[in-house]
């Protein structure tokens, strides 16, 4: 019998992959945490009262949606920041397991790929070209610089790589690791299967309504 997440993977017209966990951890060389505190650090240069606080925020995603929402005037100083931390970031950046043969055996089956991610897409494309695997990716559509309202779980980027590629939103499968990943699929209709890279994340991916959770990426082979 064929397990679910095989048969969403296989029947995908296009696959879609979130960057960090699915195919690489981005920060596992330069610590998140670290570039969390210079982008809280940078905020209060430019005088920022923390209300809602958020100076002790360890994810550097989640500086950047507080700036848009509450700090519109640093946003572009706080998103040129981060955009310079992670390109510097996947230089040190730790590929997921299995990932680039997923990712090579899916383009050997004709299927076209993108990278739709919350991470700049320069920082995506240069860690594609360093691993070289930048041939098999069709498309990266990354975070829209200095708008992070159109970050997942906004379904933007899916909607801009399915354009792209000339495929439906419900003709794709987005393999990603979070709940945003989820939702952003739900949104238009497209599949979406959960990579729990840990243990916890499977029920939390599951409760989100994933269509199915995988906890390596040697599933999808």
């Amino acid at each position: 019998m064929t397990e679910p997440h095989s048969a969403i993977f296989h029947h995908a017209k296009a696959v879609f992959f979130d960057f960090d966990g699915p195919i690489c951890s981005v920060f596992a060389g330069y610590a998140a945490d670290g570039i969390a505190s210079d982008l809280i650090a940078l905020l209060r240069q430019h005088g920022t009262v923390f209300r809602p606080a958020v100076d002790d925020e360890t994810d550097p995603m989640e500086v950047l949606r507080w700036t848009g929402i509450h700090k519109q005037d640093c946003l572009l100083d706080v998103e040129n920041y981060l955009v310079k931390a992670e390109i510097k970031a996947v230089e040190s950046a730790e590929p997921t397991p299995f990932a680039i043969q997923v990712m090579r055996r899916t383009a050997e089956e004709g299927r076209p790929i993108a990278v739709v991610s919350n991470n700049s897409a320069s920082a995506v494309s240069k860690y594609l070209v360093r691993h070289g695997i930048d041939d098999i990716v069709s498309f990266v559509s990354g975070r829209t610089h200095a708008d992070p309202s159109l970050m997942k779980p906004n379904p933007f980027s899916l909607t801009l790589a399915a354009n792209r590629l000339g495929v439906s939103t419900t003709e794709v499968v987005l393999i990603g690791d979070t709940v945003t990943d989820v939702e952003a699929s739900q949104a238009v209709g497209a599949k979406s299967i959960g990579y729990a890279n840990k243990p916890e994340k499977r029920d939390i991916l599951l409760q989100a309504g994933a269509d199915a959770v995988i906890d390596s990426m040697a599933a999808l082979l």
